[in-house]
């Protein structure tokens, strides 16, 4: 009785280990970003020179892109800052002949402006 205990439990461990090992097996075939095994150090060199300069040229490309980004964004805030530079002169202007035509009824003496700023109306 013993022995056939022993005997099934041997058979059920190998066969966890074997299930374990198979299943390794086909995540290793299945995986898109393995290396290929190669038996020599020379072509294992070149593979891995090649896959930093691959590793290399996209980082370069992905900071050039950045930097299009970036000096894109440059152009459209100092289109910005010149269109709103254009509002604040236009709003000067405004605001210059708006004073201009205020000072002009004052010494007329068709208003009164008082030190808080108000404006009154004097009678004709």
């Amino acid at each position: 009785m013993k022995r056939l205990q022993g005997l099934i439990a041997a058979t059920f461990i190998t066969g966890l280990v074997a299930i374990g090992m198979v299943g390794i097996g086909v995540n290793a075939t299945s995986n898109p970003s393995s290396v290929a095994v190669s038996n020599s150090p020379a072509q294992t060199t070149q593979v891995s020179a090649k896959a930093a300069a691959d590793q290399t040229s996209a980082q370069i490309d992905q900071m050039q892109n950045l930097i299009k980004q970036y000096q894109s964004r440059e152009q459209q805030y100092q289109t910005e800052i010149k269109s709103l530079s254009q509002k604040l002169s236009d709003a000067n202007v405004t605001a210059d002949q708006a004073r201009q035509i205020l000072q002009a009824l004052q010494e007329r003496g068709i208003i009164q402006i008082t030190r808080d700023g108000q404006i009154l109306l004097r009678g004709g």
